[in-house]
């Protein structure tokens, strides 16, 4: 069984490796010491009414790689101790290879089974052999740090030895093995520390100038030579402090500008100019804006928008209709607009 299964299991092993190393990221290489107990299952069988001692002494050094967390390839080093039958010492030695299965169970302990091969030196019955033994095990490790772990573990070996090798008359004894050890093992490259990763250097966004005109008609306001608001100019200077909180011009001013059109005397036309934009002032400045960054200006009949189309008109009547672009109040408001980072 030994010399069929055996290389099979270390085909096993090497493959499983092989297949998991390209996801190597953390070069985590590690070796280990260990002490235990051995245990020979079979000796009673060469040894009818005999003195059979079965335990001995087992020591190991071995060394490994993760390919992963899951996955890795371990080398070592078993003496196995010296077991007997009426005083004659059965030992065996070697080296052990195997691919390496862990489960983390947390942030500390994992549990892990191996499968590889035990090639062996076996002495016994004044007979030696070398061979290889199919070996498998089980185990549970704790980290301890970054540097040390220590784990226990078990392992089972078929066939050490070989009954068959000289005949029934100086056969070397052969048996199953278990050992089981604790060990000690120092992982110099890993770190579970993770460098802190420097956050993206985010660009302060420059800021938005804010300058914007609104104009709004004295005639939607106002009634004609009148200063107060009419309902329908209440809704419109609704809609414009609506607009104006949109901006949302941090520091802002807004000045408020009174025009009227030439009908009537330059001091008429200029005090009608001022009360109509302290009337709109007055107005946002009630729905919410400081009234220390409000100003008023009233500029009368300069600045009409018409020109000269409305010259030839001789009817009163026409004359107001004709001039209705010049009867406004304009509302300009500055300020840095606050923009919103992503």
């Amino acid at each position: 069984m030994k010399m069929k299964v055996a290389p099979t299991l270390i085909a096993l092993a090497l493959a499983a490796a092989g297949s998991t190393a390209a996801q190597a990221a953390d070069n985590d290489w590690y070796t280990g010491i260990a002490a235990g107990w051995a245990y020979t299952h079979d000796l009673e069988d060469f040894g009818k009414n005999a003195d059979v001692d079965k335990d001995a002494t087992a020591l190991s050094l071995f060394g490994g790689y993760n390919f992963t967390e899951n996955f890795g390839a371990e080398l070592g080093y078993l003496y196995a101790g010296k077991a007997g039958i009426d005083g004659v010492d059965f030992t065996s030695k070697g080296a052990t290879l195997s691919g390496i299965g862990r489960l983390p169970l947390g942030d500390i302990f994992s549990v892990f089974a191996e499968g590889g091969a035990y090639v062996f030196h076996a002495n016994g019955n004044g007979q030696s052999d070398n061979g290889i033994a199919p070996l498998a095990g089980l185990g549970l490790t704790a980290k301890l740090s970054d540097l040390i772990d220590v784990q226990a573990r078990y392992r089972y070996m078929w066939d050490v030895g070989d009954e068959n090798k000289t005949g029934s008359d100086n056969m070397i004894w052969e048996t199953d093995m278990s050992v089981a050890t604790l060990e000690l093992v120092l992982h110099p490259n890993r770190t579970s520390y993770v460098a802190p990763v420097a956050a993206p250097v985010v660009a302060e966004p420059e800021p938005v100038i804010v300058d914007k005109s609104f104009s709004l008609s004295s005639d939607v306001l106002f009634a004609f030579g009148k200063s107060s608001l009419k309902p329908e100019g209440m809704d419109a200077l609704n809609g414009l402090y609506q607009q104006i909180v949109e901006i949302q011009p941090k520091d802002g001013s807004a000045v408020v500008v009174g025009y009227t059109d030439r009908i009537g005397s330059d001091a008429y036309n200029q005090k009608l100019s001022e009360a109509r934009a302290r009337t709109v002032a007055d107005f946002l400045v009630g729905k919410g804006l400081p009234a220390g960054k409000v100003a008023i200006q009233g500029q009368g009949e300069a600045n009409p928008v018409t020109g000269s189309q409305c010259d030839g008109i001789k009817g009163k009547n026409e004359l107001i209709a004709c001039l209705a672009p010049d009867r406004r109040v304009e509302v300009r408001v500055t300020g840095v607009q606050e923009v919103q980072q992503q």
